[in-house]
Parts: structure tokens; C-alpha cells; sequence
């Protein structure tokens, strides 16, 4: 073999040596995990208690604006959409309780079922006793959006104020259904 085959033979070892040892160190290492523009710290906090399995959510944005959720693995780094945190008013914002908007923080798997909920804020004339109580917010999760979410039907009223509590419960269900809806045609369009 001549000086320069043997040249062109050992550099295209010597790629294939390196090509090698990069697929090898991809396979072990993984792909680098995608940088998520983060939420604040207060808005981390406030969004894992109505979705505890995320570790880190986005910044709020989409035409309806939703937090999405996000599961990372301690291993390899890479972030796994699990889900959405939103606020009811911001995507229903037609919906009202007896006096007032009703300001509910909801979280929400990619298969639709509510992680939790929160009611940040509302007005009640007579007392806050309606939807406040834990019992209230802790009927909703695992629910899917796919149930009726009606007082007496498969919504508990913690209280006698229907007006409120059938105004949160379908504020609970139209804003989940919207999101779930945004989320299904954003994968629709993916190539």
C-alpha cells in the first residue's frame, strides 16, 4: 500500500473511532435536555400545588394562557410534558360566581384528568364558605374532563351555595376542556 493510501485508511479510522465514541457517549449520556424559560419561584411554588409531579414549569403563554408542566429526569436531564397549570379566568373569562369572577388555578395531565385545583380568589357577600373549604378542591382530583362536573351529580356541595359552587365546577370543566381542546390541535399540527 502507498504513503498515501495508508494516510486516507488512517484517517478514516480514526473518524470512525471518533464517530464511535461520540454515539457511544450520546447513547450513555442522552440527548441534552431542551432549556425551558422557567416561571418564577413564586409562580413554581403556587403551580406545584395543584400539580405536585411536575418539577418545573414554563413561562405562562398560548392563545389561552396555560403554564405548562413538566416532569425532568434526574438521570439524563431531559423534560417530559406531563401537563398544563391554568387560570380559569384568564381562559373563561365570561364565567361568574353569585358577585363575582372566580379566580381558580387547575392542573391538568395530557390525558385530562385534573391534578388539583386552587381558588386563589373570589367574592362572597354572605361568607366564604362555599368553595373555600379543602372539601371543595379535593373532589376534583383525578376527575376527568370528560365527566359532567354537576352539583349533586358527580360534584359534592360542601355548602348551600349552589350559585358558586355550580359556577366553579363549570369554570373548572369549560377551561379544562379549552385547554385540553388548544393542547390536541397544537399536536394535530406537528409535522
Amino acid at each position: 500500500m502507498n504513503p498515501g493510501r495508508r494516510r486516507i485508511v488512517a484517517l478514516a479510522l480514526g473518524l470512525i473511532v471518533i464517530l464511535a465514541v461520540v454515539g457511544v457517549q450520546t447513547f450513555l449520556i442522552g440527548p441534552k435536555a431542551e432549556p425551558i424559560d422557567a416561571a418564577t419561584e413564586e409562580e413554581q411554588a403556587l403551580l406545584s400545588e395543584v400539580f405536585p409531579d411536575a418539577n418545573v414549569f414554563s413561562v405562562k403563554g398560548g392563545r389561552l394562557p396555560h403554564h405548562k408542566a413538566y416532569s425532568v429526569d434526574e438521570n439524563t436531564g431531559e423534560n417530559t410534558l406531563v401537563g398544563f397549570a391554568f387560570m380559569t379566568h384568564e381562559v373563561e373569562p365570561e364565567e361568574w360566581a353569585y358577585e363575582s369572577e372566580l379566580e381558580i388555578l387547575v392542573g391538568l395531565t395530557l390525558e385530562g384528568s385534573i391534578t388539583g385545583i386552587k381558588v386563589v380568589d373570589h367574592y362572597e357577600p354572605f361568607g366564604y364558605f362555599s368553595i373555600d373549604p379543602l372539601e371543595f378542591a379535593e373532589q376534583f382530583k383525578g376527575k376527568s374532563i370528560l365527566d359532567a362536573f354537576e352539583e349533586g351529580r358527580d360534584v359534592d356541595a360542601v355548602s348551600r351555595a349552589t350559585i358558586s359552587i355550580e359556577s366553579a365546577a363549570r369554570v373548572i370543566r369549560k377551561s379544562a376542556r379549552q385547554i385540553a381542546r388548544q393542547h390536541l390541535e397544537q399536536e394535530r399540527s406537528k409535522p
